[in-house]
């Protein structure tokens, strides 16, 4: 029975597109999945509104919007991951401004029975008779209409959705409802699993993790904007928005000028609030850099910084950056915005502002080689490959779960070799 059970294929719907500009939760458990199943990724529809007026969306030579010519509407991205294929869907109409009605109803199971008619289509290609279903944190898009047998339904949670202005109006309760039918709930942080508890007693917690090779691989050369930027280097990587400390921040900047700020990643135009930051001589922003060269920019560092501002938003993140930090084996210095306990070995946590600078201080003081040691040490337990494992057991046990109330999961058909 359980051999069986591993070989049914997964549909992913998710709210990260495969080419984002962010590291995505739900491509890179899709891509350890995809180690031992097919796994067809449904990249999150664009509108019409994307369509007319085009998107911010990184252009790729092969892979064209469905909307234009000659387009695909699946596609496998990654040669090292041949049995990840992405689904692309024809736009869906504007909706999301829509109050809560019968027409936004309608609307919505309209989009939804429009982006399954494409799924559909690919599923049959593959001759696939069954699947696993997972919605990764696109509660709006977690209506399924197919004529094909779904053995299993999970929500995959990676974030508090109402701290997700944009979302937040419709998905909110459209998360609530399908966590509440879902076989099994999985969440990114403790404080969400905790939360789904309360609706679900299916609910676990599979965290975060790191690309622990590419992090701890040594930098082969340090960035040219490094150049003008003396030392001791404080730098935060990742999305420069709401969950930032920004008063904290710009007293730090202010207080102690010989402390250079960098900041690598993109600001969020309708959530940055560092304009005093930006006026400060000893910050930069460096922007947004590639992925795969992440690696260069945390090792040019002395300190490592997590600021984020304690709130009901972050209470609930387990932030992918940290094993990305620790991986470098680079000193961490974190606030207290979640609960960190599995760190408490590896990271200088703060409270308050005077902390952040002492936290720093003893951070660029103490730091050892054996000390970078044992923060590889922990990284290296926390990588994706091990997440992958987890939740393909928590898959298989949901599962057999269902088998042993009688409902038996069936063995998918999907064509071997389809992509070979």
């Amino acid at each position: 029975m359980m051999a069986n059970a591993t070989k049914l294929p997964i549909v992913m719907q998710a709210l990260p597109r495969w080419d984002g500009k962010y590291a995505s939760t739900s491509l890179n458990i899709a891509k350890e999945l995809s180690k031992t199943r097919w796994v067809f990724y449904v990249d999150h529809p664009f509108t019409t509104k994307d369509a007319w007026f085009g998107s911010d969306r990184r252009d790729v030579a092969f892979r064209k919007p469905i909307w234009k010519k000659d387009a695909s509407i699946s596609y496998a991205p990654f040669d090292e991951y041949p049995r990840l294929v992405v689904i692309s869907t024809e736009p869906t109409p504007i909706i999301n401004f829509l109050p809560e009605s019968f027409v936004y109803n309608w609307a919505e199971r309209y989009a939804n029975w429009q982006v399954w008619q494409t799924i559909n289509r690919v599923l049959e290609q593959y001759l696939v008779t069954s699947f696993i279903y997972i919605n990764s944190f696109d509660p709006t898009f977690s209506r399924v209409n197919t004529h094909l047998e779904m053995a299993l339904k999970v929500y995959h949670c990676v974030d508090n959705i109402a701290g997700e202005r944009y979302i937040a109006r419709h998905g909110v309760r459209r998360e609530k409802e399908f966590a509440q039918n879902a076989d099994v709930v999985i969440s990114t942080s403790p404080a969400l699993t905790q939360k789904f508890n309360a609706t679900t007693t299916r609910s676990v917690c599979v965290p975060n993790a790191a690309d622990f090779n590419l992090f701890n691989k040594p930098s082969l050369s340090e960035p040219e904007e490094f150049n003008q930027i003396g030392h001791p280097r404080i730098l935060y990587m990742g999305n420069i928005g709401l969950r930032l400390d920004y008063n904290n921040l710009e007293w730090l900047a202010k207080t102690y000028t010989d402390l250079q700020l960098v900041f690598v990643g993109p600001k969020d135009a309708r959530e940055f609030k560092g304009e005093g930051l930006e006026k400060c001589p000893n910050v930069w922003f460096l922007g947004a850099k590639p992925y795969e060269r992440l690696n260069d920019y945390v090792c040019a560092a002395d300190v490592c910084l997590i600021p984020f501002e304690p709130s009901d938003l972050t209470k609930y993140i387990y932030p992918l950056k940290i094993n990305e930090y620790l991986a470098t084996g680079k000193p961490v210095v974190s606030s207290r915005f979640a609960d960190l306990s599995d760190f408490k070995s590896v990271i200088y946590p703060y409270s308050s502002k005077e902390e952040l600078y002492n936290a720093i201080r003893r951070a660029l003081e103490e730091d050892n080689p054996q000390k970078a040691a044992l923060r590889k040490q922990v990284a290296r337990q926390n990588t994706w490959e091990e997440r992958g494992k987890r939740f393909n057991r928590i898959l298989e046990e949901a599962l057999l779960a269902k088998q042993c109330n009688g409902k038996s999961a069936p063995e998918s058909n999907i064509m071997e070799g389809a992509m070979e």
